[in-house]
């Protein structure tokens, strides 16, 4: 549950457990917001949607349960992931990702049109122009995110040439996974190659997106 309010809720990530039951605020900290929890886990509603200057975390231990059971069950993870998305919605999250998903999608066109251009009217071998094509749409994505997705993160990060790497990086591996994903679907469990290209895509598409949240803009 940490590790899924860390990658998609980025600001929290500074806090090692924004998750406690267990903690104390001043009231001025909530007197003027709106807090809309979803199920338990109040502090980080607070957190996200309070205001205040610093947060202190003092470390505890937890022992064994000597009374009572735990609230956790499926209805509560299930309100847990309702509250990320609620909180992902209004912090901007939400459409920092759907920003990133229409990015990705000028991706294919760049990588699709040039690939035609070099292999039809050019007459370039083709695995070359793939690779310029893919190259291409790289680009193409990174400086649309960087102007247009990320925009907000921009001066507080590495160099423009540090986060061209880094999302180069990311989009590499990311084509890696697809192929991954792909493989091991079709030849390993038989499943239709379409939809095991559509999974993989599905899949280095989320991946490319959290990593860039993670590393390239942090």
């Amino acid at each position: 549950a940490v590790v899924i309010a860390h990658l998609l809720l980025p600001s929290i990530r500074r806090y090692k457990d924004p998750l406690s039951g267990f903690f104390a605020f001043n009231r001025q900290v909530v007197t003027q917001t709106r807090l809309k929890p979803i199920g338990y886990k109040i502090l980080l509603e607070i957190l996200l949607m309070g205001e205040f200057q610093r947060v202190a975390e003092v470390p505890y231990i937890f022992s064994t349960r000597s009374r009572g059971e735990s609230k956790l069950n499926p209805r509560q993870q299930v309100d847990y992931l309702k509250h990320v998305y609620s909180l992902m919605r209004r912090k901007g999250e939400l459409w920092r990702f759907l920003k990133f998903s229409a990015v990705g999608l000028s991706g294919i066109v760049v990588n699709e049109g040039l690939y035609w251009l070099l292999t039809r009217l050019a007459g370039l071998e083709r695995l070359a122009s793939l690779t310029f094509s893919i190259e291409l749409s790289i680009l193409s994505n990174f400086t649309l995110n960087d102007y247009f997705t990320f925009a907000d993160r921009r001066s507080s990060q590495a160099g423009f040439l540090t986060r061209l790497l880094k999302f180069n990086v990311v989009s590499l591996a990311g084509l890696g996974v697809n192929f991954g994903v792909f493989w091991l679907l079709t030849y390993i469990w038989g499943v239709y190659d379409l939809l095991s290209n559509l999974v993989g895509i599905v899949v280095a598409f989320m991946w490319n997106y959290l990593l860039n949240i993670w590393w390239t803009w942090q």
